[in-house]
């Protein structure tokens, strides 16, 4: 019997059809992933996904210095950045090389830090394995031994390759040729007769471009050679400014390709970036697709369930489980409503027990309610899941709320079977190695994603790289222009298109590919063609009037950032304060979240040295930076800034100053108005004493504010009299603020605020950064 190894789990089915309708003997067939899987073996039990994210936190929270590579320490931001360690770490060991290789080739010793951190974190994790006797995907390329036996059942393996082979793959295919005849089919391009003419199994071999060749790699003579036939085929591309339209080209070239005479299943559409996917099933009203990546769990009912319990636990609002609410509450809450339409009344317990240890029983309590009316598959798959948890628990103690973000992380890469009954396949680059079709649509064909970077990228540069004998980043580029060149060298009709406009700009591949780019187009008649698979329906788009509510403004204690929004921008108070929405997570940082972060950091800094000294010393003050949790260039700036700061602190001192208080936390202080008790709370950053006086110090890192009500504030927070300033930390000085309020203008200000009854939430000045300014502009288009 022969086994036939392919580069896809579809190739392998691929097969099987095609040897049924043969009538023939069937041999045995199974993808790459499952073979090397096979072909070794190690006597250690299989660590689940769980066990492994669980045992690489406990190795970075050994790692003193952890932090350095900016992982996080908290669970679930862990959950979220774990990838590159693991990517990492697998790249190392498949490249049969480690640190110390990537230290000898790292000649500057740019990365000699973080290549050590690295080193201490993937021996901790190793060790943490064997302590565990399990085994996983990493660890299992340094120890294992050949399965003889699995190998010895065949009479010959034919290796199909599509891609490129690392050192431990090759390492492999040389021990299997010791037990059974092992043929090697592949075929050559300009973009990996480089890499082909560099593996051991080809090095006394003359091999041509754009040939295909079997091998016998026992003996290492070529069995067979033949020229590729180049096609003469058509290749359109096509660029729109919205990538919408792309949807109505998918469908328009689909129409186009079957006018040909091509059939559904002759197609295929390229997704570089899977969220596309989602798009396009938003358009196929006629089920024509077929999704090979299947859908994502995340989009379930169920899902969203679980998401709305556990984001309603981190925030702070007052619970209704009425089963009336809606229709009796005249102030509704946002996750109120969710959790209320949702049907999700055991909320009071599930936040009680949020950050509590629990044991399975506990947890299964709650999830196996919430799969009610969903299908079986996903019954199933959750099912499959909770197995896992089970095990899990047996051996590590986790919190309601860790648990939740490790299964969240685990269900979102559940795909449920596409079931809508299309023949047009879309799948993905990786998923079509090794695949034929007549018909090819790529969508997306942009420099965001082709060529798709490696989470691996994060840690070295090129050069060291190259040097140390892992896969350079040209490499990396040409594996993916050896699967576009496949696709499309393969097909009758090829169809791409590309977004362009200020934000994306086509890849570079299409001129590497020596593709055309066809002249303009009728992008209103692909606008039409998307509106043709729509019943409109009128939105109303009128901004919203500012409300006007009956609100006591002091009825919990005021902040001053509270008290600063409310005067600027009442709209945004409104939502923020009022409404308690939380605010849109930012996709990408601003200059002022860096800014804030920033002076956060000085701050810090400034608590924890005055909390250990009482004068400043700048050479004390930089072996406190230097263990810092921030960038190298906010130490740098920092360095920079304080130079002249201890000058300033020394005459400051000088003056019979002492250090009262840091960081000063007020959670509730009572201040009286005529007759009227308000609460005010806060934090003041620092205040100096001298004899019976007090000095209110705030630290600025950048502009300093006009007009401004906050050292006032922070005046009635201490509730005596003080002398209040703001310390200027980039100019180095004292300053009292342009035309800054007194306590008597703060007094005014909360006399006029006790006196509303009703408040318009209008704002006075335009807030441009209003993270809320969709909701009441409707600026939707």
């Amino acid at each position: 019997m022969k086994l036939f190894i392919f580069p896809t789990t579809r190739k392998v089915r691929e097969f099987y059809e095609e040897k049924s309708r043969e009538n023939g003997l069937i041999d045995k067939a199974m993808s790459v992933a499952e073979f090397f899987e096979n072909a070794i073996f190690s006597p250690k039990i299989k660590a689940s996904e769980y066990e492994c994210l669980i045992l690489m936190k406990r190795a970075c929270e050994q790692s003193k210095n952890a932090n350095k590579l900016f992982i996080p320490q908290e669970f679930f931001a862990f959950l979220k950045n774990n990838e590159y360690l693991f990517s990492f770490f697998k790249e190392l060991v498949l490249s049969q090389k480690n640190i110390l290789d990537l230290q000898k080739s790292d000649y500057y010793a740019q990365y000699d830090e973080h290549l050590s951190i690295l080193d201490e974190l993937f021996k901790n994790y190793i060790f943490a394995l064997k302590e565990a006797n399990l085994d996983d995907e990493i660890s299992s390329c340094i120890e294992y031994e050949i399965n003889g036996d699995f190998l010895s059942e065949f009479k010959e393996l034919h290796f199909d390759l599509q891609g490129f082979l690392n050192a431990f793959e090759i390492d492999i295919l040389n021990k299997c040729t010791k037990f059974t005849r092992l043929i090697l089919h592949t075929h050559t391009s300009e973009f990996n007769l480089a890499h082909l003419k560099s593996l051991p199994f080809f090095e006394n071999l003359s091999l041509k471009k754009y040939h295909s060749y079997s091998l016998n790699l026992n003996d290492k003579s070529i069995l067979k050679e033949e020229s590729l036939e180049k096609k003469n085929q058509k290749i359109s591309v096509k660029k729109f400014e919205q990538r919408s339209l792309q949807a109505a080209f998918v469908y328009d070239s689909i129409s186009n390709f079957m006018r040909l005479g091509l059939s559904p299943k002759e197609i295929v559409v390229i997704t570089p970036d899977e969220d596309f996917c989602k798009l396009l099933r938003i358009f196929d009203k006629n089920n024509m697709l077929n999704f090979a990546s299947g859908k994502s769990l995340d989009e379930s009912l169920f899902y969203h369930k679980l998401k709305a319990l556990y984001e309603a636990c981190k925030m702070d609002f007052n619970f209704s489980d009425d089963e009336d609410y809606l229709n009796k509450s005249e102030d509704l809450n946002l996750q109120n409503c969710y959790l209320s339409c949702l049907e999700l009344k055991n909320f009071k317990n599930f936040q009680r027990d949020f950050k509590q240890k629990i044991d399975f029983e506990y947890f299964a309590s709650y999830i196996l309610p919430l799969l009610e009316g969903e299908n079986i598959e996903l019954k199933n798959a959750v099912n499959e899941e909770l197995l896992f948890i089970k095990k899990l628990l047996n051996s590590y103690k986790l919190s309601l709320k860790e648990l939740m973000e490790l299964f969240f992380e685990r269900l979102k890469r559940i795909k449920l079977s596409d079931v809508s009954g299309g023949q047009v396949l879309v799948m993905g680059l990786l998923e079509s190695r090794g695949l034929n079709f007549k018909g090819v649509i790529i969508v997306d064909f942009n420099d965001d994603f082709v060529p798709k970077r490696e989470v691996t990228e994060l840690f070295l540069n090129n050069e060291v790289r190259k040097r140390a004998g892992l896969f350079s980043y040209e490499l990396r580029e040409n594996l993916q222009r050896l699967y576009y060149e496949n696709l499309i060298k393969n097909a009758d009709e090829v169809a791409i298109s590309y977004i362009e406009n200020e934000q994306s700009t086509k890849s570079r591949f299409l001129q590497e590919l020596n593709i055309n780019e066809d002249e303009s187009i009728d992008a209103k008649a692909f606008q039409r063609a998307l509106r043709l698979n729509f019943t409109p329906s009128l939105i109303d788009l009128t901004p919203l009037k500012a409300p006007i509510k009956t609100y006591n403004f002091f009825e919990k204690p005021i902040s001053f950032s509270e008290l600063d929004c409310f005067i600027k921008h009442k709209r945004t108070y409104f939502y923020q304060y009022y409404k308690k929405i939380p605010a849109p997570r930012k996709l990408v940082k601003s200059d002022d979240d860096e800014k804030v972060e920033f002076g956060n950091t000085v701050h810090e800094l400034l608590k924890d040295y005055y909390s250990e000294h009482t004068k400043f010393d700048y050479k004390l003050f930089l072996s406190l930076l230097k263990n810092a949790n921030c960038s190298p260039l906010d130490k740098a700036k920092i360095k920079l800034l304080f130079k002249n700061f201890e000058a300033l602190e020394r005459e400051h001192f000088s003056q019979g100053f002492e250090i009262f208080a840091c960081e000063k936390n007020f959670k509730e202080v009572k201040y009286k108005i005529k007759n009227e008790e308000i609460l005010l709370r806060g934090r003041i950053d620092r205040v100096d004493k001298r004899g019976d006086e007090l000095f209110l110090i705030d630290y600025k890192t950048g502009k300093i504010p006009e007009k401004s009500y906050q050292l006032a504030f922070y005046q009635a927070l201490l509730n005596k009299e003080c002398r209040a300033v703001f310390y200027d930390l980039t100019a180095m000085k004292i300053d009292e603020g342009e035309n800054t309020k007194n306590l008597n203008d703060l007094n005014a200000l909360f006399e006029e605020l006790l006196g509303q009854k009703e408040i318009e939430f209008e704002n006075e000045q335009e807030n441009k950064y209003c993270p809320y300014e969709l909701i009441y502009k409707k600026d939707l288009l």
